[in-house]
């Protein structure tokens, strides 16, 4: 699938046999009418879009996109930078809402790095082969899926504050939200990138719980 029209005449002349070629934007294409049982998804993605490319693949926290369940497997070529938040963990800078996403959805891991002079023409970046397996089903206890989503979006959306600073939204006075964290057993002061998603997990459970 590419939208390089170049590309896809060049394919086209190779004449494989088994392969079917679409000249089409990936993020509008329906791989739900793709006639197979499971689905390998293998790209040298676009930096730009690498992001919006996952988000269509997995879908959103609490919404999975219609064709998940036949993913077996996601293996990308993306910046470096772009793949150490893939597969950052807590208290690392790198760790952000996309890390949280695709922790939900799959595992992942760095397999290469891959230098520019690998590259005709030599690009600016380092790039690196990432591979998400997704998970049968979402390794979290949650009950409100879309809650833990809403939770993660405001954490992150300043996230130099306090998590619970970033909670308005919920409409829970401040000494609420302290014992809240001090019943779950964690720091009232802390920032949404020191948290797992288990932890994420924990709170939206408990906001649900005084709903």
């Amino acid at each position: 699938m590419d939208l390089d029209r170049e590309c896809v005449d060049e394919l086209k002349k190779l004449n494989l046999p088994g392969v079917e070629i679409h000249h089409q934007d990936f993020l509008q294409f329906d791989l739900s009418s793709i006639d197979c049982r499971s689905l390998k998804v293998v790209g040298n993605v676009p930096y730009q879009i690498t992001t919006p490319i996952v988000a269509r693949l997995f879908g959103e926290i609490g919404a999975p996109s219609p064709w998940l369940s036949k993913i077996d497997s996601v293996v990308m070529t993306v910046q470096k930078e772009v793949a150490e938040r893939f597969v950052a963990n807590p208290s690392n800078k790198n760790y952000s809402q996309i890390t949280l996403l695709i922790k939900y959805f799959a595992q992942a891991e760095m397999l290469e790095v891959i230098p520019a002079e690998s590259f005709i023409p030599e690009p600016n970046v380092t790039s690196a082969v990432v591979r998400m397996t997704p998970y049968k089903s979402p390794k979290v206890d949650c009950v409100d899926h879309k809650l833990l989503r809403q939770i993660i979006r405001a954490g992150f959306k300043q996230r130099r504050k306090m998590l619970k600073n970033n909670l308005s939204f919920l409409n829970m006075p401040e000494s609420e939200l302290g014992a809240m964290f001090a019943s779950l057993k964690i720091d009232p002061m802390v920032r949404a990138e020191r948290l797992t998603l288990d932890q994420f997990a924990l709170i939206a459970n408990a906001v649900a719980a005084r709903r």
